[in-house]
């Protein structure tokens, strides 16, 4: 007698005597953990694509060589040596 309580709430089945209640606090427990496992990932993606792409790249030292030479800082020869230093000798 002291648990008959319990036969209305489990009769048809899960929570049958909750009806929509019990759904939707399943969907938001759901929901909840989701938000907790999705959020710190997303802060630490974050984190992440922002200091590889924050800002625009330095010029790399061939390219600073390019840009003297072209707005006629240096000389042909100059620019010769000064390039020949910065790129790797590959054999050509």
């Amino acid at each position: 007698m002291m648990w008959g309580w319990h036969d209305g709430m489990w009769n048809d089945g899960h929570m049958a005597g909750w009806g929509s209640w019990g759904w939707g606090m399943m969907l938001f427990g759901l929901l909840w953990m989701a938000l907790l496992i999705a959020v710190p990932l997303g802060f630490i993606y974050w984190l992440g694509t922002r200091s590889q792409s924050n800002g625009p790249a330095e010029d790399s030292a061939l390219a600073v060589l390019q840009k003297r030479y072209a707005r006629g800082e240096i000389d042909g020869e100059e620019f010769d040596r000064r390039r020949a230093r910065l790129t790797p000798d590959d054999g050509r």
